[in-house]
């Protein structure tokens, strides 16, 4: 099942006809752009031994605790103790620290005269247009929390700019993150995941935790609409009818999403996967510049970035700036002219990262590249980019899926994948 939302496509379902296809039980398979992991998952399912790798933190940490899962026990020890809150502490406007019940901060006055904890508040514009709380009153009375400042750490001044000083390509309306939460989901939020770190487990449950905490992350921001889903609009923006939802309630929905997931594999080393020992491993590495050894996969499946589609970096920064994980935009393969990064390039990284998957492979394998892209010049240059690596493509083969895409293409309909079924000589 999907913990939380990862943007790009499923090519799990279509890899799998291929790993049948062109390997073995334990053999194994590299994805050196794993994304969310769908391609390992079926590879794993088939009993190959995979190495995972990606460059974006968070795309790793998605897929880890999805193959792995949780253990049950020690992930209800934990969430006893985060939910055992009760007192939430804050700063004043004289720079003093006090405390209130956690529940004051969501809670509203009946017409009834019961004091009840609120799922949410829909705002419009600055105003509070409705409420939705366990009562059947249609009147509730709240007070709006402000001139207070969260006292644990929150991406306060994370501002939406690459290092060159552009702002982000997806912006729009705000210059920072924590602009996009009402003040008192920053000081929940943020109290939250300082629970998260100081609870004492093992690190399989802390990740866990963690991806719970990046699920709910959206759904407790500005930008969420209460009838939008997941993130479906492909921007930082604040529309001016939103939801803003109690990260409490979100993040127990979170916990029980998170016991339904089974464990596939235990990570192991790349050391244990390589001589066989272990099953599956997770490389945080540029595909540029992989740490394997020559000729030591059996088999590689995957799926890299296309152009402009989906700016994986960009998108992925609300969850990394609040979990502190470093994002490396620099080596990120991808079209974007406000990085100064244009086809030339990409066409360039991409060179790279393909003389890196010839490299690895075993002589007389195969590797299965998937592109999601339909302008017809750039397949033909992505044709000869394979070629230069010294791969013969031996077919190319168009598959069809539904996805909801994120860029210019974010609509919901069938689009062609294309994928380059290549053998190394």
């Amino acid at each position: 099942m999907e913990l939380v939302r990862y943007w790009g496509r499923k090519a799990g379902e279509f890899s799998e006809e291929y790993i049948k296809k062109y390997s073995s039980p334990r053999e194994l398979i590299l994805d050196s752009f794993g994304g969310a992991g769908s391609i390992v998952k079926a590879a794993l399912k088939l009993g190959r031994r995979v190495i995972y790798n990606d460059l974006n933190p968070f795309a790793l940490l998605i897929a880890r605790v999805e193959i792995e899962g949780v253990d049950e026990n020690e992930l209800d020890k934990a969430a006893q103790f985060i939910f055992s809150r009760k007192r939430i502490y804050y700063i004043d406007h004289m720079g003093e620290k006090h405390w209130c019940a956690r529940s004051k901060f969501y809670e509203v006055k009946c017409d009834c005269g019961k004091k009840i904890e609120a799922e949410y508040f829909i705002w419009n514009g600055d105003n509070v247009e409705a409420i939705k709380a366990d009562c059947d009153c249609n009147l509730f009375r709240y007070n709006i929390i402000n001139n207070i400042e969260p006292l644990y750490n929150y991406p306060k001044e994370v501002y939406l700019k690459y290092s060159n000083g552009n702002y982000f390509e997806k912006r729009r309306q705000v210059d920072r993150i924590s602009e996009l939460f009402t003040t008192r989901n920053l000081i929940l939020l943020s109290t939250l995941l300082n629970d998260i770190r100081k609870v004492r487990t093992d690190e399989r449950t802390k990740r866990a935790l963690m991806v719970a905490f990046a699920s709910i992350l959206f759904r407790a921001s500005k930008m969420n609409r209460l009838k939008g889903g997941s993130w479906a609009i492909n921007s930082y923006w604040i529309p001016k009818i939103h939801a803003e939802h109690n990260p409490y309630f979100l993040f127990e929905n979170a916990i029980r999403r998170l016991k339904r997931v089974k464990p596939l594999s235990i990570s192991g080393s790349l050391q244990s996967v390589l001589i066989g020992d272990s099953q599956v491993t997770f490389l945080l590495n540029d595909a540029k510049n992989l740490p394997l050894p020559d000729n030591s996969i059996d088999m590689i499946v995957t799926d890299p970035p296309f152009t402009d589609e989906i700016q994986y970096f960009e998108l992925s920064t609300l969850v990394c700036s609040w979990l502190n994980l470093p994002l490396n935009f620099s080596d990120e393969i991808i079209v974007n002219p406000k990085q100064n990064k244009h086809l030339e390039e990409y066409f360039a990284a991409l060179q790279k990262a393909f003389d890196e998957l010839y490299r690895v492979l075993k002589p007389k394998r195969y590797a299965i590249i998937m592109f999601h892209e339909e302008n017809n010049e750039i397949l033909n240059h992505i044709t000869k980019i394979i070629a230069n690596s010294g791969f013969t493509i031996m077919s190319r083969a168009h598959k069809t899926m539904q996805q909801r895409k994120i860029g210019d293409r974010d609509i919901l309909r069938g689009k062609d994948l294309i994928v380059f079924i290549c053998r190394k000589v």
